[in-house]
C-alpha cells in the first residue's frame, strides 16, 4: 500500500489589480463562503502555469496573463452559479464609486469619470445622486477629506504632501476645502488629533 501524503495540497498566488477586480472577487464570495468546490482541478493548475511560463516583459505577455485570469474567473463564477445564486451590483453609481475609490488620489473630476464610464455628466450625477443620496461631486470630496485627515493623524507629512496625496495641487484650495467639510483648517486638525492621541494614550497608562 502506498505511503499516504501528509499535505496533499498544491497552492497557488495569482495577485491582480483592476477597478473591477474587487468586484469580481465578491462575486465570488457573496455569501461569505471562501471554499469553492470545483469540478476540474487540472483545468485551472493547466491555465496557471500558462501564467507562469510567460515572459514578463513585454506588453503580449501582459495581456495574455490578463486574458488567462479573466479566463479563471469566468470558469470559477460559471462553478458558483451552479450551485447558489449569485447577487451582484454594477449599477453605473457603483461602478462611478469604485472609480473614485481607486483614483482619489489623482485630480479627477467628474467629467473624467463620466468619460470613463461612456455616459454624460447629467446621467451620472442623477444616477448617482438616487441611489447614494449625494452628488458624485460630493462624494469624491469627503472622500478626499477622510483620507487627508488620516494622513494628518497619523503622519508627520507637510500640509503640502497630504493636500497632493488626496488630489489636490494647491496646499491652499485644499485647506480651504478641509476648513469647509471640517470646520477646521489641515493644521488645527492635526494638533487636535495629536493632543487627543496623548491624552488617550496617558489615560490607558494611568
Amino acid at each position: 500500500m502506498p505511503p499516504i501524503k501528509k499535505d496533499p495540497w498544491k497552492y497557488s498566488w495569482i495577485g491582480f489589480l483592476g477597478i473591477e477586480s474587487s468586484r469580481y472577487v465578491q462575486q465570488l464570495i457573496s455569501n461569505n463562503n471562501f471554499v469553492i468546490d470545483i469540478k476540474d482541478a487540472v483545468l485551472y493548475e493547466q491555465q496557471i502555469r500558462k501564467i507562469i511560463s510567460l515572459k514578463h516583459d513585454s506588453l503580449s505577455s501582459a495581456l495574455k496573463m490578463t486574458g488567462i485570469t479573466y479566463e479563471i474567473f469566468g470558469s470559477l463564477i460559471d462553478e458558483v452559479n451552479d450551485t447558489e445564486e449569485v447577487k451582484t451590483t454594477n449599477s453605473l453609481a457603483t461602478r462611478a464609486k469604485r472609480y473614485m475609490d481607486l483614483n482619489y488620489y489623482d485630480a479627477i473630476k467628474i467629467k473624467d469619470i463620466a468619460n470613463f464610464l461612456n455616459v454624460n455628466v447629467n446621467c451620472l450625477s442623477s444616477a448617482f445622486k438616487e441611489e447614494f443620496n449625494l452628488s458624485p461631486k460630493q462624494y469624491l470630496m469627503k472622500l478626499k477629506i477622510r483620507k487627508a485627515k488620516k494622513l494628518l493623524s497619523t503622519t508627520n507629512n507637510t500640509i503640502t504632501v497630504v493636500a497632493n496625496s488626496v488630489g489636490f495641487n494647491d496646499s491652499l484650495a485644499f485647506s480651504k476645502v478641509f476648513k469647509q467639510y471640517t470646520q477646521s483648517s489641515p493644521s488645527s486638525y492635526r494638533k487636535q488629533a495629536t493632543e487627543t492621541h496623548l491624552s488617550n494614550k496617558i489615560k490607558r497608562r494611568s
